[in-house]
């Protein structure tokens, strides 16, 4: 019998996940065993004063590691706090007082902030354009010497339907990274800050998400238009493989990889299931392969 850390099947999963993120340095499993271990079954509120509290002490580490000049200890610190803090937000139903979630997303994705600063090289914060607003994002790049230089892949990061870009990174974003390759972490509609702070909902043509996040590379320095990756996680899953993303008629065409792992339930049991595809981006017309 499969050991279960509670009764809930979806904190349970979140559990495992937090604790999957350990070997990005997303967690720490002393830190999130002993979380775990007392919360035990609390409901949805207790839950997130749980992880809030262990979110807020972490960071605490980071701030006075930064103080004392360990800048490592201070980074990795900061993208723990980020990681534990978004699992206190999974309760967000539990929670009737939007403005105290609204307040915690911004330390969770504060800590990230401090945490993508510190990577090295720094992430670039950017803005996609999208329909009159824009999409927050992150394009992280290897360090120098890490890759072959010009011309190295990119693989555009399209979180899941409540997953924090933290846990993009740990999942997909770093593990790229370390490959000598690019990686963007974005904000989709309906996703984290698009949510909690535009209260802006999901489409399902996410066809018309990707197409303003492809566009925004192809017209940034450095990014080969004929090496990218599109991967989906959990949700997106569903979203990526929609129709193939296109470019606007003043682009080059450029071949995209579409790699989409999810997870779909049947009964009580999970499996895994993987859709891949190529697509060929050229003009304002797409085919898929």
């Amino acid at each position: 019998m499969a050991y279960r850390f509670c009764e809930n099947e979806q904190l349970d999963f979140e559990v495992r996940a937090l604790l999957g993120a350990a070997w990005q340095k997303g967690s720490d499993p002393g830190e999130v065993l002993a979380t775990a271990g007392a919360l035990g079954d609390a409901d949805g509120r207790g839950w997130f004063e749980g992880w809030t509290e262990l979110a807020r002490r972490v960071r605490s580490d980071g701030e006075r590691a930064a103080a004392e000049g360990r800048r490592t200890s201070a980074r990795d610190a900061w993208l723990r706090a980020a990681g534990y803090f978004g699992t206190g937000l999974v309760a967000a139903d539990a929670l009737s007082d939007e403005g105290r979630l609204l307040s915690v997303f911004r330390e969770h994705r504060e800590c990230f902030d401090r945490f993508a600063a510190a990577w090295e090289p720094a992430a670039e914060r950017v803005a996609v354009p999208y329909g009159g607003t824009e999409l927050p994002g992150y394009l992280f790049r290897p360090a120098a010497g890490a890759s072959g230089g010009a011309g190295v892949p990119t693989v555009i990061v399209n979180n899941g339907s409540d997953g924090p870009v933290s846990t993009a990174w740990t999942m997909l974003g770093a593990p790229a990274v370390a490959r000598g390759w690019n990686a963007l972490l974005f904000d989709g509609p309906g996703q984290q800050s698009m949510l909690f702070e535009h209260r802006m909902p999901f489409r399902p043509d996410w066809e018309n998400v990707i197409t303003p996040v492809v566009d925004f590379l192809l017209g940034h320095d450095g990014i080969d238009a004929d090496r990218l990756v599109l991967a989906g996680i959990s949700q997106a899953g569903y979203w990526v493989p929609r129709r193939s993303p296109s470019s606007t008629g003043s682009r080059r065409g450029s071949r995209i990889r579409v790699w989409c792992p999810s997870w779909t339930a049947g009964g009580t049991t999970s499996r895994r299931s993987c859709v891949s595809c190529s697509t060929r981006v050229s003009g304002t017309r797409s085919t898929v392969s």
